[in-house]
């Protein structure tokens, strides 16, 4: 038996013991997968609470549901944020999907010393960005969905953070002399973890330093130079690999 469809809604849709569907969802379940009335759907709340629900009735923009069973979801620890060099064309896109599909916590675009892409509508931008959380955590079966924050500057952003001994601070550079894998396996207990991704050019000498004057460990991805795509994936990947279950 196939699982019910997922769908992401807000906390104040839930008025136990029904749901109510709004938004853009109400034709995708109508139109595109044919539900009605008897279907089952998985509906989450984004804060941890996963519900199995009954459709009761559907309207044009409204679809009542009977929540027929609920649970607690844990979000997975630590919290990883990732602070992303904004790369060219459309790049970013690919970036916040995978991103999302290996479980980043929030996403800070960053406009640095080598950034070259000029973002014209950034609300808009910003918009399609978490557009495409939403639809890769209902794909990945994440019980939340990642934050896209603001586009902020390189200084300004690193400026907010504080290295402590529940959070590990990780700039991976081509100079970098110390393995990523090494500085995560030496780190325990660690419930946050800040990670910077350089634009194409990767980061300044100046941003280096930067980071390191505030606490970051300046790391190394291997002895190949990455696109700043796939370095954002290694460096996910290494990280999710070493902390977490």
């Amino acid at each position: 038996m196939s699982k019910p469809p997922r769908f992401f809604i807000a906390p104040d849709q839930v008025r136990d013991p029904s749901i109510s569907i709004i938004g853009e969802d109400v034709r995708h379940i109508r139109t595109v997968l044919r539900k009605g009335p008897g279907d089952l759907l998985t509906l989450l709340d984004g804060q941890g609470r996963e519900y199995t629900v009954r459709i009761t009735t559907i309207e044009r923009s409204t679809i009542g549901t009977e929540i027929i069973d609920q649970k607690e979801r844990t979000t997975a620890s630590p919290v990883v944020i990732l602070g992303q060099g904004l790369p060219k064309s459309d790049k970013m896109d690919w970036i916040v999907q995978k991103a999302t599909e290996l479980g980043v916590s929030s996403i800070v675009p960053l406009v640095t010393e080598r950034t070259i892409v000029k973002i014209k509508d950034e609300e808009k931008r910003a918009a399609r960005w978490q557009k495409i959380c939403r639809e890769a955590a209902m794909q990945s079966d994440r019980p939340d969905i990642p934050m896209v924050e603001t586009i902020r500057s390189f200084g300004e952003f690193v400026g907010t953070l504080t290295a402590g001994p529940q959070t590990l601070l990780l700039f991976p550079w081509e100079e970098g002399t110390q393995p990523i894998k090494a500085v995560l396996r030496r780190t325990q207990g660690i419930e946050k973890v800040v990670v910077l991704i350089g634009p194409e050019g990767g980061f300044s000498q100046v941003e280096a330093e930067t980071a390191r004057s505030k606490g970051f460990h300046l790391v190394s991805l291997g002895r190949n130079i990455l696109r700043t795509e796939t370095a954002t994936i290694a460096a996910l990947s290494m990280i999710l690999y070493e902390t977490r279950d």
